[in-house]
Formats: C-alpha cells, structure tokens, sequence
C-alpha cells in the first residue's frame, strides 16, 4: 500500500458571531485544517488555527485578532 492508497482528513470550519442587538450570526472568519492522516490531526491542526487567530477573512470581516473585541 502507497501513500496515495491512503484516505486524508480535512476539517473546514467557519468562525461566526452575533452582536449584542443583531438578531442572527454573521460569518467573521473561515478556514480548513489542510490534509491529514487522521481525523486527530486534521481536528488538532483546526483547533489550533482557531486558537492562534489564524483564519481567513472576505473584505468586510474583521481581523481575526480583533474579532473577541469590544465593538
């Protein structure tokens, strides 16, 4: 069995936030875990991007680093 025989793992994810008076969430941040070998490490490697602030963004959302802030 090769490598390519192997299935990977990928977690996507969307961060989303609703603001004190908004009545629904809005999405703020998006992101995968990229390929692994286990569901383990593709939820680790999610985690951890979401832990370090390290999603992307559209225009218009905010930066990561300042999605936890005080409006």
């Amino acid at each position: 069995m090769t490598t390519d025989d192997l299935p990977e793992y990928r977690v996507e994810f969307s961060i989303t936030r609703r603001l004190p008076g908004e009545d629904d969430f809005t999405e703020v941040g998006f992101g995968s875990s990229g390929a692994w070998d286990t569901i383990s490490q593709a939820s680790h490697m999610a985690a951890s991007a979401i832990e370090a602030r390290e999603w992307e963004t559209e225009p218009g959302m905010p930066n990561p680093g300042e999605v936890e802030a005080k409006p």
